[in-house]
C-alpha cells in the first residue's frame, strides 16, 4: 500500500477564547479535498508529537496511546503515523459510506472522515472508559482547529464498529470508536 508524506502543521493563530466562542458543529461542507497542510494541522492537533519523548497534543490515560487516527477519503483508508508524519494506506477503497447507519449523504460529500481507533490490547491494563475519553479529546482538539481554520466538522459516534473495523482492515484487537468528519464550509 501506499504512503504519503505530510507536509509541516500550519500555526493557528485564532485566541482560544474566540475558538470556544465560535465552535460549532457544522455538517453542511463542500467536497473539495482538503489542502494538505489542513488535514495535516487536523491530525497533529488530534495526535501529534510535540516533544522528543513522544508527549502528545492531548493527554492520554496512563500514557498508554492506545488510540489512534486513521482518514477516509475517497482514495481509501489512511493510518496517520505521527512520528513520521505520514499516512499509511489500510485500503483503496473508499469506506466512508460504511462510517455511518444515517447520514450518507454527508459522509460521502465530506472530503475527511478521521477515526479515532482505540488497541484493545494496549489498554487492557487501564479502565475500559479510558480510551474513550481519549478519543473525545481527540475529538475535541479537531473541533477546535478547525474552528481556527474555518472549517465545517461534526463529531459522531453513529457507525457499526464491527463493519468499519473490516472495511479499514484493521485487525481484531483495534476498534473504532468516534469519528471526526470534516470540509471546506459552503
Amino acid at each position: 500500500m501506499k504512503t504519503i508524506d505530510l507536509k509541516a502543521h500550519l500555526q493557528l493563530d485564532m485566541a482560544l477564547g474566540e475558538v470556544l466562542q465560535k465552535r460549532r458543529t457544522n455538517r453542511d461542507c463542500q467536497s473539495k479535498q482538503l489542502d494538505e497542510e489542513v488535514l495535516s494541522t487536523l491530525l497533529w492537533a488530534c495526535a501529534g508529537i510535540t516533544d522528543e519523548d513522544g508527549r502528545r497534543t492531548v493527554p492520554s490515560t496512563m500514557d498508554l496511546r492506545a488510540v489512534t487516527s486513521y482518514v477516509l477519503r475517497a482514495d481509501g483508508a489512511w493510518r496517520y503515523n505521527a512520528a513520521q508524519n505520514c499516512l499509511e494506506q489500510t485500503t483503496d477503497k473508499d469506506v466512508r459510506e460504511v462510517s455511518t447507519v444515517r447520514q450518507f449523504d454527508y459522509v460521502k460529500t465530506a472530503p475527511v472522515t478521521i477515526v479515532f481507533v482505540a488497541d484493545k490490547e494496549r489498554s487492557k491494563t487501564a479502565r475500559p472508559t479510558g480510551v474513550y475519553v481519549d478519543a473525545g479529546t481527540m475529538g475535541q482538539n479537531c473541533y477546535l482547529a478547525a474552528t481556527a481554520m474555518g472549517l465545517a466538522g461534526c463529531i459522531r459516534a453513529s457507525f457499526d464498529h464491527e463493519e468499519l473495523r473490516k472495511a479499514i482492515n484493521l485487525t481484531e484487537y483495534l476498534e473504532p470508536i468516534l469519528l471526526f468528519t470534516v470540509g471546506y464550509p459552503k
